[in-house]
């Protein structure tokens, strides 16, 4: 079929909808969105023939650092667009840049960059995570210790007059000037995200109270329960599970979440309150022993994941959506709907764009990823155009 034409249909799908999965659905869509969906023959029987393959939204990733050797802190905008590339093969229909702990006139020098490269890549460049420098040396994992520091207000005023091309800051609550940041930022629209911190219950209760709204990478790099006095308190990751006001990221790559973990997070969580994300470093498509930069940080490429590369902590991840989705269906044994929410809508809903991303269903934005049973991409659309897979 010629997907130029005004309006496309892919037919004999499983689609993936909010809530179950639709046996020999179909869906016509343009350029300018989802038309219609329905089950069993279509209106007319041209267009794409999935096989019986799953039909997704297209997913969307909320905290990427890169791929292919290119790190989106300091990639030239061919490289952000290699790295988009890599991950819009795994599905990854729209994800955030993020930026680890730097300097602001580090993160200054993305942003010309970020805008170049979305006119080099199909992927849909949404505005950047920077995570860091307000964070905790104490849980710097695979960030740099030495520029962490708590936010001044000149930094602030930074991210205010920025806040447009900031989708979400993650900061140690706890650190002198925290709770003015995340005040600040959230009423400038930005998503504030505790991550690298050794914040108690009750610290993580204020920031709350000044708009934090969710937790970077849950079980990573973040503090659990400990005794003060006599009497034991929460820590992040107690905190982040029994508030239901937080939305917890997980990188489920099958190592920094060991399987008991992420159906603890799923059984406190449910598939409502829980986004997917990679955490994906340069390294992600690369060989193993493949040395990249984290920052100012020597890494390498393990089996199966970054590290750093005297292999003392996990440097991210190396995986794409799609191979979460695949871990949480065959490892941890969830039902499909509840793993495609979490890679999909929700992260939609954290950027305010549920009404555009995230779900198969009228005048939503024709994104799609098509995969087989084993979880390999056979095709992925964006805005009603096919950018990966062979054209039918």
């Amino acid at each position: 079929m010629n997907l130029a034409v005004s309006m496309a249909r892919i037919f004999n799908a499983k689609v993936i909808l909010e809530d179950r999965v639709l046996d020999e659905g179909w869906v016509n869509f343009e350029k300018g969105g989802i038309l219609e969906v329905g089950q069993g023959a279509p209106p007319e029987d041209d267009g794409v023939d999935a096989g019986n393959w799953y039909l997704a939204p297209g997913l969307i990733d909320l905290h990427v650092h890169g791929a292919m050797g290119y790190d989106f802190l300091s990639a030239p905008a061919e490289g952000f667009a290699a790295a988009a590339n890599f991950h819009l093969s795994g599905g990854t229909t729209a994800l955030c840049p993020t930026a680890a702990t730097a300097s602001y006139e580090a993160f200054d020098a993305i942003m010309p960059r970020w805008r170049e490269a979305q006119g080099l890549t199909r992927c849909r460049l949404l505005p950047l995570h920077l995570e860091g420098p307000h964070l905790a040396p104490g849980k710097a994992g695979a960030q740099d210790p030495a520029l962490m520091r708590p936010p001044l207000p000149s930094d602030i005023q930074w991210i205010q007059e920025r806040a447009r091309a900031i989708s979400q800051v993650t900061v140690a609550p706890e650190l002198p000037g925290a709770l003015e940041l995340i005040r600040q930022a959230t009423a400038s629209g930005i998503v504030m995200s505790a991550g690298h911190t050794e914040a108690t219950g009750e610290q993580m209760e204020n920031a709350v109270q000044a708009g934090l709204s969710k937790v970077t990478h849950l079980f990573n790099a973040m503090s659990v329960a400990s005794k003060k006095g006599m009497f034991r308190q929460a820590g992040v990751v107690e905190f982040a599970l029994a508030e239901d006001n937080i939305l917890c990221e997980l990188v489920a790559d099958g190592f920094h979440v060991q399987p008991t973990l992420t159906r603890m997070a799923y059984n406190a969580k449910g598939a409502d309150e829980i986004a997917l994300v990679t955490d994906a470093l340069a390294g992600a498509g690369m060989p193993v022993d493949y040395h990249f930069r984290l920052g100012r940080l020597d890494c390498k490429v393990g089996e199966g994941f970054g590290m750093l590369a005297d292999g003392s902590a996990l440097a991210g991840s190396l995986a794409r959506t799609i191979d979460l989705v695949q871990y949480m269906a065959k490892t941890v044994g969830l039902p499909l709907p509840a793993i495609i929410r979490m890679a999909s809508l929700n992260p939609a809903r954290v950027l305010c764009r549920q009404k555009e991303l995230g779900s198969i269903s009228k005048n939503k934005a024709a994104d799609f990823v098509l995969f087989d049973d084993e979880f390999v991409v056979r095709g992925v659309w964006v805005g009603g155009e096919r950018v990966v897979g062979g054209g039918e």
